[in-house]
């Protein structure tokens, strides 16, 4: 299906790689000749705090001493989306150009930086231009995620045990707050678990949510489309870009990861969460009836390939990710025939622990476990989901 806008982001942006000569490699700092205090403090402080982070290459640590973590498990979550570990690995020279460093309210300071790079033509390519914040703890600085800063600031309304943060050009809903709120004791009950209480950032667009994120600029944040979010699971946060107080597939994502805190494999992750809470504010079943329609229309079209799913069904409506349905499709099939402990069991299989990020599930640990839990073999995956289509 079509993900929101804002995890399509997470997904697809990439920072291209120009073909430069080794030499011109690395991590380049600059200061713009308007950030006229730059060498006073405390921004003198807290520039050199973010250039020795970025320096480190060291990313989503348990205790780094550059980050706050007063309130967040994972302070530094957001920033894989300029690829902290390889800034100074590349092919080509990453220019990191502060334009920022100027006090906000409540004791905070922010700083800002351009991301940018040439490409192999020769054009400048502006990769980001991230927000980062500060503020003194005790006699030091440490950096501190944009949530935390806005926390303060925005508007908070709690409902049971979501704590809602309204963007300012949104008007808040509390009928579609106290939907999600049951929709998270639905959660509750169906894994037999305690209430999370969580944040939920609530915007009108997409394009507002990615700046609550802590993002002034990234890639495809300007486009038509306008509606997208994602939740930040390791620090049991919802980015709701979609102008609603209800956003039921990202809960689905916090609640999988508190009760199996692995890196699971795409298909299942999604999969549960779109069984649960659908994908782009329509069901799994709104979905599947696109997949079958298509299908039917085009019965030679490849499955078997899932590397190559990873796009929208081209039936010209672009609202429907074949991972997204066809996940959502196989572990509804595992629900009824397991239920809720066979996505337990789907959750464990392959991949790292919450420390090991990037030891992801493999295909081969995915189509094992369909396998052993639906009878059939990767080979007939195709036929498997397509003579299935056609029972619905």
């Amino acid at each position: 299906m079509k993900k929101l806008l804002l995890l399509f982001v997470l997904i697809s942006f990439q920072i291209s790689c120009a073909q430069n000569e080794k030499d011109n490699s690395g991590l380049k700092f600059y200061i713009d000749k308007d950030v006229t205090n730059a060498k006073d403090e405390p921004a003198k402080e807290i520039i050199k705090l973010w250039k020795d982070y970025l320096e480190t290459g060291k990313f989503r640590e348990e205790n780094s001493p550059f980050w706050s973590y007063e309130n967040m498990n994972r302070p530094d979550e957001y920033l894989w989306a300029i690829g902290v570990p390889s800034l100074k690995s590349r092919d080509y020279e990453v220019q990191c150009k502060i334009v920022g460093v100027f006090p906000v309210e409540n004791g905070f300071y922010t700083l800002k930086s351009a991301f940018s790079h040439l490409d192999e033509n020769g054009e400048i390519n502006i990769d980001a231009i991230v927000s980062v914040y500060a503020k003194k703890f005790g006699d030091k600085y440490l950096l501190v995620n944009s949530a935390e800063y806005l926390k303060t600031v925005l508007d908070h309304y709690k409902v049971g045990s979501i704590n809602y943060y309204v963007h300012p050009f949104h008007k808040f809903d509390r009928k579609q707050a106290e939907e999600m709120n049951v929709f998270n004791q639905f959660m509750v009950k169906e894994f037999n678990t305690e209430p999370i209480e969580f944040d939920y950032f609530v915007a009108n667009s997409a394009r507002e949510i990615v700046e609550v994120w802590g993002y002034e600029y990234m890639s495809k944040m300007y486009i038509p489309a306008q509606t997208g979010g994602v939740a930040s699971i390791t620090n049991k946060i919802i980015y709701a870009g979609n102008n609603s107080e209800y956003y039921p597939h990202e809960l689905v994502h916090i609640y999988t990861f508190a009760l199996v805190p692995k890196d699971y494999h795409f298909w299942i992750g999604e999969g549960i969460a779109t069984f649960y809470g659908g994908s782009g504010g329509n069901s799994l079943d709104w979905h599947l009836g696109k997949l079958k329609k298509f299908l039917a229309e085009n019965p030679d079209y490849d499955l078997s390939d899932i590397d190559k799913l990873g796009i929208q069904i081209p039936n010209g409506e672009y609202q429907t990710d074949f991972r997204y349905v066809i996940g959502g499709f196989l572990m509804k099939k595992i629900y009824e025939k397991y239920g809720v402990q066979g996505f337990i069991d789907a959750l464990q299989i392959g991949g790292g622990s919450v420390k090991e990020f990037h030891k992801k599930a493999s295909n081969e640990d995915f189509f094992n476990f369909l396998e052993e839990k639906l009878d059939f073999k990767k080979e007939n995956f195709d036929a498997y989901i397509k003579e299935e289509m056609y029972k619905i």
